[in-house]
Parts: structure tokens; sequence; C-alpha cells
């Protein structure tokens, strides 16, 4: 894997050498290919993994601020104002969420498939839409990667339809934000 450096440890004034092609220089942001929770450090000559650069959380962003970290302090603002927006989201998600087969609407046929899509809301939110026949049956805030939710909503629709309950269907549009990393995860789950 190579080195881990923290973020606002320095690593762009460190000298790397590449195992592969020996090439031996300082890296920076160009270098970088960008991952969820760090960035690979590639070598700028063949492209071989140097190692990876863990992305700050608030408090390293703070602490580095506070030392006088020129790019920390830029990005101060917005990160505590994205951090307190997710916050602000969660709760509303938990006040919001589906929570019981008493919040589904009863549905008439023998046969019931449901769509799960996802759509920007006119508040610039993104929402998760459950859907029968182009009806909506159920919207709530989407969250990346939420396979988990897809599986709570799933054995709901399940315990509130019984054997009526045939599919739940991720859309095309869905499939990113439901999946996040783990595409193979969810087309395997699209076929039940």
């Amino acid at each position: 894997m190579g080195r881990v450096c923290k973020y606002y440890s320095g690593w762009q004034r460190e000298l790397f050498t590449c195992s592969q092609c020996g090439w031996t220089g300082t890296v920076g942001d160009r270098d970088l290919e960008a991952g969820d929770v760090a960035a690979i450090i590639e070598c700028p000559k063949c492209y071989r993994s140097l190692g990876v650069v863990a992305y700050p959380n608030l408090e390293e962003t703070r602490e580095a601020a506070a030392n006088g970290n020129e790019e920390a302090l830029k990005a101060l603002p917005s990160f505590e104002s994205r951090v307190d927006h997710n916050w602000e989201l969660l709760d509303r998600f938990d006040r919001e969420k589906l929570r019981s087969t008493d919040q589904l609407p009863d549905l008439e046929g023998e046969s019931l498939e449901f769509d799960w899509d996802f759509q920007k809301g006119s508040d610039g939110e993104f929402y998760q839409v459950i859907r029968a026949r182009d009806a909506e049956v159920w919207r709530e805030l989407a969250f990346f990667n939420s396979l988990h939710r897809f599986e709570e909503i799933k054995e709901m629709l399940r315990r509130k339809y019984g054997k009526r309950f045939k599919c739940l269907r991720p859309t095309p549009a869905s499939i990113e934000w439901l999946s996040g990393d783990n595409l193979g995860k969810a087309l395997q789950i699209s076929d039940l």
C-alpha cells in the first residue's frame, strides 16, 4: 500500500520513491486519485500507487487552522457548515423516515412491484422515492450508500403487502446513491 499520510502533514514536501520504475521526487494534488476516505498517491511516471493521503476530519482541520495552516483556515468555515448541515439532515431523516408499515398506503392488486427511485427535491435535497405503478408510495431523504435502508424498506413492504409483494427494484437513477462503492451488491439486489 505504501505510505499513509495525514492531509495536513506536509506530504507534498516529502520525497517518494516508486518501487516499480525508480522515480524519486515530491508529489502534489495532480498526483492524487480521489477516493471516498483517502486519495491514492500515484507515481507521476508509471502511475503505480505510492501511498494514500487520508482526508481530514473536522477536528484535524480545526487543529491545522489553529496552527496557522492556510489551507485549513480557508476550508474550516465550509467544513463546519457542511457538518452542521449533515447533522440537521440526519435529525430530519430520523423524524420523517418510514418507521412502521402503518405509514404505507393500502394498495390494490394481486402482484405488487415497487421501484426505488431517486430525485432532487424543490428544496435542493435528495430523496429516495418508492413507487408502485407510477404512484408514489413513500418519500424520504436519501443518503449515499443506502443499501441497508433499501433492505429495511423492502422488509417493511414485504410485511405490509405479504404475498402480494413481488419486488423492490432500484431505478437507474438511484443506483449510484443506493450503492455507493458497492455497485455489485446493488446489482445483486435489483433482482429481488
